[in-house]
């Protein structure tokens, strides 16, 4: 019974969905204490606004096979603005499905809950000169 359960819990989940989330904290920080910060996914929608520094969740995911690209906006009122991308890139335990999680892993589950995603970034860091 016990092979049985492992067995299918192998089959029926992608390697990355069963080792990493459909999202992921990001740090963004600045050499300007308090300075503004938004986020705007692909699609303009601001899915985060504050200040920094600041940790953010965010979703890998644009679309089924589509990693997520954010635009990083930072402003305080005496400095240039400053604006960067984060994009997305494969994660590498994704193609561990091979072993692991199979076809199913690598053409549904992983793509569908985004988890074969991973930012190029973890720490983003916004310059923002006087």
């Amino acid at each position: 019974m016990k092979r049985l359960i492992l067995g299918s819990f192998l089959l029926l989940s992608g390697c990355c969905s069963i080792v990493d989330s459909p999202y992921e904290t990001v740090a963004f920080n600045s050499n300007v204490e308090k300075a503004n910060l938004k986020i705007t996914n692909k699609e303009g929608m601001v899915v985060y606004s504050g200040i920094v520094p600041a940790s953010v969740s965010l979703k890998k995911k644009r679309g089924y096979f589509s990693g997520e690209t954010y635009t990083i906006h930072s402003e305080k009122q005496g400095y240039a603005a400053d604006e960067k991308i984060l994009d997305t890139r494969i994660n590498g335990w994704y193609w561990a499905n091979i072993l692991f999680g199979g076809l199913i892993g690598m053409l549904i589950v992983d793509p569908a809950t985004g988890a074969m995603w991973t930012f190029k970034e973890e720490n983003v860091f916004l310059n923002l000169e006087k």
